[in-house]
């Protein structure tokens, strides 16, 4: 059989018209659509409105006025949400109670109070679906509270909005509408709005889009649905991020201009059935504005009981509260004059400076939603930091930021300082000092950092964008200092702002400086661009008349990874050199050292600072070069992933043996802070963006390490990477992508040949475990060439490398190149360690498993015998491998059809293992597995199932169920139900065999490959010859795709596909495929082989059915002929097919 040191053999019981199959099973999951409407209620048909005196009605309509209309001083207006209405939304079910109307009106007497009522409905059976976009819906809520205040001499009066759900999305889009709008009629509600109550309002996207969008589908198949409502509430949605951009801006205009919209947001506190919590609290709040929750759920939010209500006291105490200061409002106070004013007048503030050294970027491509974020966090913090990997917009961003502030703020300073190093920081301060012309600010003895500190401190009209502040130790280390001068030697971080008026934008590479300078809150991740930002900003690079293609703009932007600076770096060089987008990506898909050289362009560009590097290659090298000052293992750590897979690399591999865990762990924080890796989403490894992989693979061949770190890493993978065991199957998965880095470096020196060979042995034995025989063929040839080459034939890791390769050869159905192979190793083995050296008798064992598979029985029991016999004599009877070579033998002769001598050595085995080994070892199983095979092959199944039941339960509790060994005891069981003709456990069985076999070992594993023929041979059994076809035709194909089509198991495989017509009577294409099979074995095997007497028998069979008795006989003569001679006259088969002859010929 095969290794002597490793594991029994083990036939699998597969007659010789039969292999392994499966089928696979769908099912349907039944998923329940959840009406948004307020309530969730069963039954078909429109919900019950339970207040028949208000109906709900589209458009704006008055629920009620005081009886002086006059005396209004508000307009307060209703807004519902997803699939809600203007009555339904507001009304407690229960009780009926419309709010809005029952108490509203009473607690603000003096207020107007109207309603919006839209068709927001995603899924709705029983009534027209609007088609309304969400811009839409705020038109129309735009253009009917214009019309009715008009018609009612109301333009002016102040108005509050209370809004649930999308109808807060609704209001803000109107009034960011109502604002921009060139009719100043239509400007008025903006201008009017003077709060507003948002109830459950996604303005950061909602869970609520998934199953909204899933009720869309369902109700597409009844009708239309407005799926563009919903869409509006995806997360990072682009209409939403408008809605919310432009809302944004204009509650920070009312801020400039004295008028502050007041804003109270409320979120729900209970969760909804079925569904979660629609809305969370987080994207319900508005950062800087009053947040309360109310204790409901989505739906429930807007429905109040009575005054005693918590959540309407909450909501009505707002209103109130802004009704009230809205009256004194009304009493105009004359602006004050000169004669006011006692004391000599204020002194003139100085002109504000704009200090940013670099103009607009007029083709700057906004990232709304980056923005927004800052935006929120400016609302709570007055320090915030932009972090990102180099090359990502940090500093492009920071300069359109500069200019979108001085729009808003032109009565503020705003300044751009320097800060890489300490000398650039100063000289900044320097400038800022004499442009603000602070006192002394030219006095030498001054200390001009601690001058500009205070002054910040002092006023609260300035923006500064600290650029670049990537260096821990230039804020705080204190500097060296010759001079006895205490504020002199203070950290620079000593120095920066700490008013809480002004506004400070920081910008670095190294995220625990973002946090460290403006705190962990006010740390801003700058993202890759999305997709359509990295479009626009490529396309907007280039003339109009420029050669496109979107499909090749798409394939660089991949390979681009999204970068700002490889984007726009690209596009320079393609402008620059007349290169077209097809030219320029062949280039960079050529190899590493042409991406390499194309990244490594200077890029010109006057809104990068003359001192930064503009090339992605060279920018990458300035967070190298921190890293190796700062953490010089960080630096090493990054130099060895550089040379490894980018994806997938285990921490495993990154710990050296002196290496603590906090080194580790200190390390790869240094390298995630500097956006350089990433964990994966799994949590077991890490990897790296390409660009950075290439950037410091070219900084390590340009130092001359980059053979040094090869090195490091093909004796790391070698020594790490297992040897194949299914145990360790998981573990080679993790490392199998690195060690096929590894081993395609070019420079290995000799010293280090043999780990890469070991390594190469590792991967194919992993290979040929897999299935993968022609890529472990490949790997096992180039180790034993190395060996042969290297080492010369006598050396040890040669013998291993030879060995494998002959292992190899027989996966893969090359037994006479296996038997040369393997006579070889035999031959230098006896030669180099000697007869009775257990490597020596393994080599001889795995030879005389070639020999069985050649149908050369004779030749393989004379070794086996020997092996067995000097076991016997060197190891003892007990051994692990004298007991192998036993069980050897035993194969041998079963397959001799020596049965009774096979079942008395196995039954010795079996005996001694128990005894030694206990029941629940594996090899003891494999044992009881061989026996059990012995007594199928005797007829005799009760004893074979009754021993093929203990295997199979005792596998499942000590393998596991997934384990190939388990598999194959179930397998050989549901050969022996099959047997005796139990065709339903067999199939039950086998089914599951199948199922397990493609979810662990996958489709085309030849384990996998087998289930589905034996599931295949059961269907047959049951007639069920439709469905054995189908899983024959796909054992078949994938053979011939995966195994070739001179591979035993595609001959097989045609076999069984053979059988399946025969018993169908499709004699004609059976007669087909055996002619193929025979033609093929007879050319491949020769003629005296068992499996090429095995077609022949087949097809003789099919002769004899087609009635084509003359050649049926003569085929069968020559079978008869060829057994007698091969297997002996009293084989089983011998017998078999001499009875056949015998029948057919009427003798």
């Amino acid at each position: 059989m095969a290794n002597l040191s490793a594991s029994n053999s083990k036939k699998r019981k597969f007659p010789a018209d039969e292999n392994l199959d499966a089928t696979s099973s769908t099912g349907r999951r039944k998923i329940t659509a959840i009406d948004e409407g307020e309530n969730i209620s069963s039954g078909i048909g429109p919900p019950v409105d339970r207040n028949p005196n208000v109906n709900p009605r589209l458009g704006v309509t008055v629920l009620h006025e005081p009886s002086d209309p006059t005396a209004a001083v508000v307009d307060i207006v209703f807004v519902h949400g997803l699939t809600g209405n203007s009555a339904r939304t507001w009304t407690q079910q229960r009780t009926g109670t419309h709010w809005p109307v029952s108490l509203l009106s009473r607690d603000i007497p003096n207020s107007r109070i109207l309603s919006f009522g839209y068709d927001a409905d995603v899924v709705n059976f029983w009534s027209p679906v609007s088609q309304n976009r969400l811009g839409n819906h705020a038109l129309n809520l735009l253009g009917g509270l214009t019309r009715l205040r008009e018609k009612s001499d109301t333009e002016d009066r102040k108005i509050v909005f209370v809004a649930h759900s999308l109808g807060g999305l609704v209001t803000q889009d109107c009034l960011w509408t109502s604002r921009n709008h060139p009719e100043k009629h239509l400007r008025q509600v903006s201008s009017c709005t003077i709060g507003i109550s948002f109830l459950g309002t996604p303005h950061h996207g909602a869970d609520l889009a998934a199953w909204a969008k899933f009720g869309t589908t369902i109700a597409n198949i009844f009708k239309s649905a407005n799926s563009d409502i919903v869409s509006v509430l995806r997360p990072g949605s682009e209409i939403l991020a408008r809605v919310q951009d432009g809302f944004h801006g204009l509650l920070r205009m009312r801020i400039n201009e004295g008028s502050e919209i007041a804003i109270t947001c409320f979120f729900e506190e209970l969760a909804l059935p079925a569904v979660g919590k629609v809305v969370d609290r987080n994207s319900a709040i508005i950062p800087g504005y009053a947040g309360y929750g109310i204790h409901a759920n989505h739906m429930d939010m807007t429905k109040f009981d009575g005054r005693d209500d918590a959540g309407y006291e909450s909501v009505v105490g707002e209103l109130r509260r802004w009704v009230k200061g809205l009256k004194s409002s009304f009493h105009t106070v004359p602006p004050p004059t000169s004669e006011t004013f006692t004391g000599p007048p204020p002194p003139t503030a100085p002109k504000p400076l704009f200090l940013v050294p670099f103009g607009r970027d007029p083709k700057f491509v906004d990232r709304i939603q980056l923005f927004k974020n800052m935006d929120e966090k400016i609302g709570s913090h007055r320090r915030i930091s932009l972090a990102g990997i180099g090359g990502v917009g940090k500093s492009q961003i920071a300069i359109e930021y500069c200019y979108r502030y001085q729009n808003l703020h032109p009565d503020k300073h705003i300044f751009w300082v320097h800060a890489s190093t300490r000398q650039r920081l100063e000289q900044a301060y320097q400038d800022i000092a004499r442009r603000l012309e602070l006192p002394r600010w030219n006095d030498p003895a001054v200390d001009t950092l601690q001058l500009v500190s205070e002054w910040f401190n002092n006023d609260e009209r300035w923006l500064m964008v600290l650029d670049n502040a990537d260096d821990q130790d230039t804020f705080f280390a204190k500097p060296v200092s010759t001079v006895v001068d205490v504020e002199r030697t203070r950290p620079l971080s000593d120095y920066l702002p700490k008013n809480l008026q002004g506004l400070m934008l920081i910008t670095t590479r190294d995220k625990r400086m973002s946090e460290r300078l403006a705190g962990r809150h006010a740390s801003i991740i700058v993202p890759l661009m999305t997709i359509s930002e990295a479009q626009k900003l490529f396309r907007s690079q280039f003339e109009p008349n420029h050669c496109w293609s979107d499909e090749d703009s798409r394939s660089l932007l991949d390979a681009l990874e999204y970068i700002t600076l490889a984007i726009t770096q690209a596009a320079a060089f393609l402008s620059q050199n007349n290169f077209s987008l097809a030219e320029y990506l062949d280039m960079f898909r050529t190899n590493d050292s042409e991406i390499q050289d194309l990244l490594n362009e200077e890029l010109g560009d006057l809104r990068r600072d003359s001192e930064s590097q503009s090339s992605v290659i060279k920018t990458r090298k300035l967070s190298f070069d921190l890293i190796t000052k700062q953490k010089p293992r960080a630096a090493e750590m990054l130099s060895f992933m550089a040379v490894l897979d980018r994806q997938g690399i285990p921490k495993s591999l990154l710990k050296n043996d002196n290496d603590s865990n906090i080194d580790v762990a200190t390390a790869l924080g240094t390298l995630q802070a500097f956006s350089l890796i990433s964990p994966e989403d799994n949590g077991t490894g890490y990897q790296m963006h390409r660009l950075v992989q290439l950037a410091t693979r070219k900084w390590l061949e340009i130092e001359g390490t980059r053979d040094k770190w090869q090195e490091q890493a093909l004796l790391t993978v070698a020594k790490i990477f297992p040897s194949g065991e299914f145990e360790s199957w998981a573990a080679c998965e993790t490392f199998l992508p690195q060690a096929e880095t590894v081993i395609q470096y070019r420079k290995i020196k000799k010293i280090y040949l043999e780990q890469y060979s070991h390594l190469l042995q590792n991967i194919a034995r992993f290979d040929v475990l897999q299935g993968r025989y022609e890529i472990a063929c490949t790997r096992s040839i180039v180790a034993f060439k190395i060996g042969k080459e290297i080492f010369g034939l006598e050396h040890p890791t040669t013998l291993k490398s030879m060995n494998q390769l002959a292992l190899t050869y027989r996966s893969q159905g090359r037994w006479n190149e296996a038997e040369k192979l393997g006579a070889q190793a035999m031959e230098t083995t006896f030669k180099v360690l000697k007869a009775e050296h257990p490597e020596t008798l393994t080599v001889m064992a795995n030879l005389a498993s070639t020999y069985r598979r050649q149908g050369r029985w004779d030749e393989a029991e004379k070794l086996e015998v020997q092996v067995m016999e000097t076991s016997l004599r060197v190891l003892k009877a007990e051994h692990p491998a004298t007991l192998t070579s036993m069980a050897n033998l035993a194969s041998t002769y079963r397959d001799q059809g020596r049965w009774d001598e096979a079942e008395k050595l196995e039954v010795q085995v079996m005996e001694i293992r128990l005894r030694v080994l206990k029941a629940d070892h594996p090899d003891t199983l494999s044992s009881m597995a061989n026996l059990a095979s012995t007594y199928s092959n005797q007829g005799r199944w009760n004893e074979a199932e009754k021993l093929e039941v203990q295997v199979m339960e005792t596998s499942l509790r000590v393998l596991k169920a997934e384990h190939p060994e388990t598999l194959t005891s179930m397998a050989n069981l549901a050969s022996t139900y099959r047997h005796q003709g139990r065709w339903d456990e067999a199939e039950k069985l086998e089914v599951q065999v199948m199922e397990t076999s493609l979810r662990v070992l996958k489709a085309e594993h030849p384990a996998t490959l087998d289930s589905m023929t034996n599931l295949a041979s059961t269907y047959r059994h049951q007639g069920r010859w439709d469905e054995a076809e189908k899983l024959d035709v796909q054992v078949m194909e994938t053979s011939l795709r995966v195994l070739k089509a001179e591979h035993p198991a595609t001959l097989s495989s045609m076999a069984h596909l053979a059988s399946t017509y025969s018993n169908q009577g499709r004699w004609d294409e059976a007669e087909k495929l055996q002619v193929q099979v025979m033609e093929t074995s007879l050319r491949v095997l020769k003629a005296e082989h068992p499996h090429t007497l095995t077609s022949m028998y087949n097809l003789a069979f099919t002769y004899n059915f087609q009635s084509r008795h003359s050649e049926a006989i003569e085929l069968m003569k020559r079978v008869v002929d060829l057994r007698t001679k091969v297997i002996g006259p009293n084989h089983p088969r011998t017998l078999d097919s001499i009875n056949r002859l015998r029948e057919w010929s009427g003798a």
